[in-house]
């Protein structure tokens, strides 16, 4: 499996039209709802949960629009294409300053628990270490987020490092050619840079919660059809069960959605750890880890100037009584 196509942010405009159907968004209170999705196993669940017919069961009209990146799903929902999408915090930054759209945090449907790290030379010993250094990544990516979490450990900041920007794919050269002294990556390029001699200074489990993927829909929207979207999220929990009790198939599902093999998925699921309607709450909670998350990578965004304003998280659980906490957001 290829999981850097969950975090890259660029599609053309022509190829983002092939893939809408329809025209625009639905509205008033009928019609299909429309949500934007990439590659990527916590947002594939909503396949199994159209394939075993959750949706239907719940009296939905779903159109999932398969789409190959984080960044064209955002471009969607902000131009209200789509009802809703599949996110990181970044992109619901980004919506929520670029454009006139409300983002509405129906569910947290995972976390990175390990996939993501900041990998240093032999040398160094943790995220102090880092404190000048020439740091390579992604732009754009989930990288911004990560690096933001392992400086603030070390009471760094953005400004401590010189970033050096390139495609993952070529960090492990870099790495090895002394061109830059640590990376933020995932697999495969994680394991290339461990085997050239890096050391993992920070990883995303040892800030569980943090760094997450959301399924998050327009305020305006939510306004309109908060019944449909808890019925939405219902039906993407009636999934997470079945795939907990019936693997094999769920699994083939989400494979036949990635184009890739049961191993690869399986292999990716390890670096990922899905959460429950239960533990919605605490990740969601005032000075929670989505909170706390948030915090850092916006500081780091505007830092980087990728972002005009500050936002709270209050801003982006706006309909949360409207979602009636307890039908969407335990």
């Amino acid at each position: 499996m290829t999981p850097n196509r969950r975090r890259f942010l660029t599609l053309g405009a022509g190829t983002l039209a092939m893939a809408m159907t329809g025209g625009g968004c639905s509205s008033g209170s009928s019609g299909p709802i429309k949500f934007a999705t990439n590659p990527w196993p916590g947002y594939d669940l909503l396949y199994v949960a159209r394939d075993k017919g959750f949706f239907q069961d719940a009296g939905l009209d779903v159109n999932l629009v398969d789409l190959t990146s984080l960044g064209a799903s955002r471009r969607a929902f902000e131009r209200r294409q789509v009802d809703g999408c599949g996110a990181t915090l970044v992109e619901i930054l980004l919506a929520a300053d670029l454009s006139g759209v409300r983002p509405q945090i129906a569910a947290v449907v995972d976390y990175s628990d390990g996939a993501d790290v900041v990998i240093g030379q032999a040398a160094m010993s943790s995220p102090t270490s880092l404190k000048g250094a020439r740091v390579a990544i992604e732009p754009g990516t989930l990288h911004i987020q990560l690096l933001s979490l392992a400086l603030a450990r070390a009471g760094l900041t953005i400004r401590d490092v010189t970033l050096v920007s390139m495609p993952q794919n070529v960090m492990p050269a870099a790495f090895a050619e002394g061109r830059v002294q640590a990376a933020v990556c995932f697999p495969p390029e994680s394991g290339q840079l461990l085997a050239r001699g890096g050391k993992v200074l920070f990883h995303s489990g040892q800030v569980p919660g943090e760094v997450v993927d959301i399924l998050v829909f327009d305020g305006d929207f939510v306004a309109r059809r908060g019944a449909d979207v808890r019925a939405f999220v219902r039906a993407y929990y009636q999934a997470q069960d079945y795939a907990a009790r019936h693997p094999d198939e769920a699994h083939a599902i989400m494979a036949r959605r990635e184009n890739t093999s049961l191993a690869d998925l399986r292999d990716t699921l390890k670096g990922l750890r899905y959460v429950d309607q239960a533990d919605q709450a605490r990740l969601l909670e005032p000075g929670g880890p989505v909170e706390r998350s948030l915090i850092h990578l916006q500081g780091a965004m505007i830092e980087l100037a990728q972002l005009r304003e500050r936002h709270t998280l209050k801003d982006f659980l706006m309909a949360r009584e409207l979602l009636a906490a307890r039908g969407a957001l335990a």
